[in-house]
């Protein structure tokens, strides 16, 4: 008997061993959930949008020149938090987190809404104290509460930093003034998209400025609007996506280790599978890079 409940349909369309929830050394939990979002709606319907477009997605990875899922990529049914408040589906993806990792599995939740990853960061520093995070998005998240709740897609780096773990921010372009002061004060690391251009070898500082266990946050909007139109809160002048891909190749070639990682905010635009291939493409050579390498 699987220590984890059996999805009908394997990720990436694997067979086998490869898809097996006990060998696997990859662990996706889907998490629907948009119980905070302010602009467009849809991250609930993200996981299963991944999930479809992965099926289309090629094994070989012709860069890396091998399957990385050969290292196992499996995945349980979506947490069944989409009627919770903020608040409570945090804890749910905490204790999914905990029991991933308990079970000596490398966990990558796919959102909806990036106020879930709060929970997975707090589940995974328990397991590496010295945990750092890398914070991967088109907005500052610094926010204390937003909307009524501290819990809101807007304050999930505020959170983090209640937690006393050291993250490095990247691909800012929006923020308010109660952030931009707090980003000041705490001297916090951010690097801003309109200055990665005016700064040679970013993807090695920020690097360095990671701890050697890394859980990376990747809000999908991150990317500019016209590579990844599917996302509640678009921002114009985003990263693309060799950038986004040659900072993940910079921690495969250093020394350090991610331990864990989410893609969230993915809201994909019916009839359009831009948003969702390109994310499933994306998860899947992090996973190769990262892990596989």
């Amino acid at each position: 008997m699987s220590a984890y409940s059996i999805i009908k349909d394997p990720w990436y369309e694997l067979l086998g061993k490869e898809a097996d929830p006990d060998t696997a050394q990859v662990l996706i939990i889907p998490a629907p959930y948009q119980g905070s979002v302010s602009y467009g709606k849809g991250t609930a319907r993200g996981p299963e949008a991944l999930f479809q477009a992965s099926q289309q997605v090629e094994q070989f990875e012709p860069e890396l020149g091998f399957r990385p899922c050969r290292i196992g990529i499996s995945g349980i049914p979506p947490l069944k938090i989409q009627k919770l408040k903020p608040a409570q589906a945090v804890k749910k993806v905490e204790n999914a987190v905990r029991l991933a990792l308990k079970k000596g599995k490398k966990p990558v939740m796919i959102g909806g809404e990036h106020s879930l990853s709060s929970g997975a960061i707090k589940a995974t520093k328990e397991f590496y104290p010295d945990l750092s995070v890398l914070h991967l998005d088109a907005h500052a998240d610094l926010r204390n509460e937003y909307h009524g709740t501290p819990y809101s897609h807007a304050c999930i780096m505020r959170r983090v930093l209640e937690m006393d773990v050291p993250f490095v921010s990247l691909g800012i372009r929006s923020l308010s003034q109660e952030e931009w002061d707090l980003i000041q004060e705490k001297k916090l690391r951010v690097y801003f998209s309109h200055k990665l251009a005016s700064i040679s070898g970013w993807q090695e500082l920020v690097v360095r400025e990671l701890s050697e266990k890394i859980y990376i946050t990747l809000d999908i909007d991150v990317l500019d609007p016209s590579e990844i139109p599917g996302t509640g809160t678009p921002e114009p002048g985003g990263l693309n996506y060799r950038e986004l891909l040659s900072l993940i190749k910079a921690i495969a070639h250093s020394k350090k280790q991610v331990v864990g990682m989410d893609l969230m905010e993915l809201a994909p635009i019916k009839g359009e599978q831009i948003s969702e291939f390109t994310s499933a493409r994306i998860l899947y050579q992090m996973i190769g890079w990262l892990w596989a390498k």
